[in-house]
């Protein structure tokens, strides 16, 4: 079966491919929030699925579609992309939607991101099957997810346990100590109730690393940096009593995803770990109403990209998901805002820009950031396949008194690569600010 090619932020228009646009009539102008994996859908977005927190992103649409009509007859389709990338399948139709800076099949932007933004180092990339870019894309996630997650401490819960010897440590079960023990022989039958590391979601994690550890590319992400060598060797010593007959055991042990006000990063691994080891049911070719894939949100990898090199030049980056470094428009805290990047000591204000067009409502925000914070300097980043270059404007207003500005950087994506080598190699282009 083929599979259908698009890419991000980008319109098209046939009327020769009617039956494939009209394909995904089921999902587009419908609401990403809505598609989601807890609507009954196998499908995973990026962060969004594994976020404490709505942000305006739910309420976008993953496609948008127009169909135009003359005399009953359907003539033209217009189906247009988000900022979504990644591999999808539905109603047997598979779609692989790149970033619109890859011109070739593989999508090299996209994995450099992703490598930058969840810390992982490959040096190069092996293309098979859709099914198989969909298997590791899930791959890319289980490192930075497990560190998180053991970030706030191994999770543990109530283990019960049914013992019967001379060291009596519970409640005693008096049926089957009768039931055992007579004549007596020195045994007493009880039962226990105690914190154990040893459980259904830690083993869901262990069978996950045994799972994933017996391909190339995931022994290869489990042994990427000493912090994930740790994390993983945490794991096995936790689970003394792990068998890989009870794999499927284990998965229906975890059916139900766990909420708990503390170790809520669980929640999120827990979900991916289900989806890694039932990998086979996110694949393309599926014959019922679902939906299957995994899917990136780019803009938030753009964001997250640049805050990997800015932070390290003393910016700070405020986060609207997890509600922190918050800035506030009034007193008592009224007006939270939250800008992509500020540096107070040069009164610099960046925002991350994965779309094509600076709009005016980005001018204004942009604008209200620099007055709050004081700022001389505000610059919008957006990726281009141009090479290097910017544009100036002075303000007017308060601003031509301190000499302020706006200006826009187009950062260069690399378009001649012909591996990926040679993409990371041609893709560093220093940030010169002003």
């Amino acid at each position: 079966m083929a599979t259908m090619i698009l890419r991000d932020n980008t319109k098209y228009s046939s009327s020769d491919k009617l039956g494939e646009y009209l394909s995904f009539n089921n999902i587009a102008n419908r609401k990403i929030s809505d598609l989601l994996d807890d609507r009954g859908n196998d499908l995973l977005i990026y962060p969004h699925s594994f976020s404490r927190c709505e942000d305006e992103m739910g309420s976008q649409y993953l496609f948008s579609l127009q169909i135009n009509w003359k005399e009953n007859k359907c003539t033209k389709a217009v189906l247009e992309t988000g900022n979504m990338v990644g591999f999808i399948g539905m109603n047997g139709q598979s779609v692989s939607i790149h970033s619109r800076f890859s011109k070739n099949a593989e999508d090299f932007f996209l994995h450099y991101m992703l490598q930058k933004v969840l810390c992982i180092n490959v040096v190069s990339l092996s293309h098979g099957t859709a099914n198989e870019q969909i298997f590791n894309s899930l791959l890319y996630l289980f490192p930075k997810l497990l560190k998180e997650a053991l970030a706030q401490g191994l999770y543990k819960e109530y283990q019960r346990d049914e013992y019967n010897d001379a060291n009596v440590r519970g409640t005693i079960d008096i049926n089957r100590h009768l039931k055992t023990n007579l004549p007596f022989n020195g045994r007493i039958a009880y039962r226990t109730r105690e914190f154990s590391y040893d459980n259904h979601v830690t083993e869901l994690i262990r069978h996950t690393i045994d799972y994933i550890g017996k391909t190339s590319f995931g022994k290869m992400l489990l042994e990427n940096d000493a912090e994930t060598h740790t994390s993983v060797a945490q794991i096995i010593s936790a689970t003394p009593n792990y068998s890989r007959q009870e794999r499927d055991k284990v998965i229906k042990s975890n059916s139900k995803i766990i909420i708990h006000p503390y170790y809520f990063r669980y929640t999120q691994l827990q979900k991916l770990c289900l989806r890694i080891l039932r990998h086979e049911k996110i694949k393309y070719g599926a014959k019922d109403d679902k939906i299957y894939g995994i899917l990136f949100d780019v803009s938030y990898l753009w964001e997250e990209y640049l805050a990997s090199i800015l932070t390290k030049q003393a910016f700070k980056h405020p986060n609207n998901k997890e509600r922190t470094g918050r800035i506030y428009l009034a007193k008592h805290k009224r007006f939270p805002r939250y800008p992509d990047f500020y540096r107070e000591e040069d009164s610099f204000i960046i925002d991350a820009k994965y779309k094509r067009e600076i709009n005016r409502d980005d001018i204004h925000q942009m604008i209200t950031y620099m007055y709050r914070l004081k700022g001389k300097n505000g610059l919008f980043i957006q990726p281009s396949d141009r090479i290097c270059q910017k544009e100036s404007y002075d303000l007017l207003g308060y601003g031509i008194d301190d000499n302020a500005g706006l200006q826009t950087y187009f950062y260069p994506i690399s378009q001649i690569a012909n591996d990926y080598k040679q993409f990371v190699a041609d893709y560093c282009c220093p940030i010169k600010l002003k």
